[in-house]
Order: structure tokens, then C-alpha cells, then sequence
């Protein structure tokens, strides 16, 4: 089997092993099963390429440390930062490809990305702590503005390099809102599987647009 084929296969066992994780803990440790999908999608996207996209691998080796960071409470806020820096670096490889964007798409544009960016902070602004809240503005921000970007892209040219963009940009709006949900009303099972599914999801079509011909 060509190594391309089984590490993909890897990501996507582990991302199942990760997400049921939340149901049996006692069966599956995810402090080992969460760091590993990155990694693998890093050393993918090196066997997958000629010319490195450093502004790719440095999103990804910061998404990396967000989730690193992220899972240890005294290193929250640095994990928000390190997610915040990594889709930065998202956002950046798209305004690369934003000259095909037009002005009335924007314009038009506009109100569903305020819409996506405002409601859920205005949702859990209540719940969010004071002390993290403007790492949480940073963090949605960005998330807010990839998708916002990744959406002209596609709907500006329509091919199947751009749907998997615009793909990453939906499941990173979806993992983003419903994580929110987990943190600040209260943790479920169920959400927490999917907003394992989405994250992962999100970053496997990104890394499908970058390597895209």
C-alpha cells in the first residue's frame, strides 16, 4: 500500500479513535489519541508535495500547539493564541487567491459573515470568563474571517480545489460554534464527538486545497 494511502487511512482511524473516546474512556486514553492526527497530516502533506506552502506548515504546527496547550488548563490562554496565529496563517493562504474576488461579492458577502462572527459571541458572551474573553474575540475573529474569505473564493470560481476550502471553512465555523457550546453551557458527549469530527474533518480538506492541482 502507498504510504500517502495508509497515513490517510491512519488519520482517519485515530480521528474515530479520538471521537469514541469521548463515549469509553476507560477503553481509549485521548491523552494519547489527540496529538496524533496533526503530526500524521503534517508528514502527509511533505510525502504530497514538491515546493512546501511554509505558510501552511506554520499554521499547522501552531494548530498543533493550540491543541497542546489548549488541554492544559494553566496554558489555556496560550493555546487560544496558538489556534488564533494558526488560522491567521489560513487566512493568509487565502488572501493569496482573493484578486478573483469581486467588490458585489463582498458587499454581498458582508451581512452572513457578521451574522457567522457576531451571533455566537453575542450568544455566550454572558457565559465567557472576563479574563479569556478577549483571546476568545482574537480566536472567532480569524475563524470568522477564513470562512468569510473562503466562501468569496468559491463562489467566485466554482471548481473542486475552492469546495475544498470553502468545506474546510464550513467545518471549522460548525467545530468552532458547537466547542463554544461544550466549554461555556455545559459538556455533552455528543457534541464533543462532533466537534472532534469537524476539527479534524476541517483540517483534512484544507490540507486537500493545498495540495489540489
Amino acid at each position: 500500500m502507498p504510504t500517502r494511502k495508509l497515513l490517510t487511512y491512519l488519520y482517519f482511524i485515530i480521528m474515530l479513535f479520538d471521537a469514541f473516546a469521548v463515549f469509553f474512556p476507560d477503553i481509549i486514553n485521548r491523552r494519547y489519541t489527540t496529538y496524533f492526527p496533526l503530526p500524521i497530516l503534517m508528514l502527509l502533506y511533505l510525502l504530497s508535495v514538491k515546493k512546501i506552502n511554509w505558510f501552511y506548515v506554520i499554521g499547522l504546527v501552531c494548530t498543533f500547539l493550540g491543541v497542546v496547550f489548549f488541554s492544559k488548563q494553566f496554558y489555556f490562554k496560550l493555546g487560544l493564541v496558538f489556534y488564533a496565529v494558526g488560522v491567521l496563517f489560513y487566512v493568509l493562504i487565502c488572501l493569496k487567491q482573493a484578486a478573483i474576488i469581486s467588490v458585489k461579492s463582498v458587499i454581498v458577502a458582508t451581512i452572513p459573515f457578521l451574522i457567522i462572527y457576531l451571533v455566537p459571541l453575542i450568544l455566550y458572551a454572558d457565559a465567557v470568563q472576563v479574563d479569556i474573553f478577549n483571546y476568545i474575540i482574537l480566536y472567532v475573529f480569524f475563524v470568522g474571517s477564513f470562512f468569510f474569505i473562503s466562501s468569496l473564493i468559491y463562489f467566485n470560481q466554482r471548481n473542486n480545489r475552492n469546495l475544498w476550502l470553502f468545506s474546510s471553512g464550513i467545518l471549522f465555523v460548525i467545530s468552532t460554534t458547537i466547542h463554544g457550546y461544550n466549554m461555556f453551557f455545559g459538556y455533552v458527549k455528543i457534541v464533543q464527538f462532533f466537534v472532534i469530527i469537524t476539527f479534524i474533518l476541517m483540517h483534512y480538506a484544507m490540507y486537500r486545497y493545498i495540495i489540489h492541482k
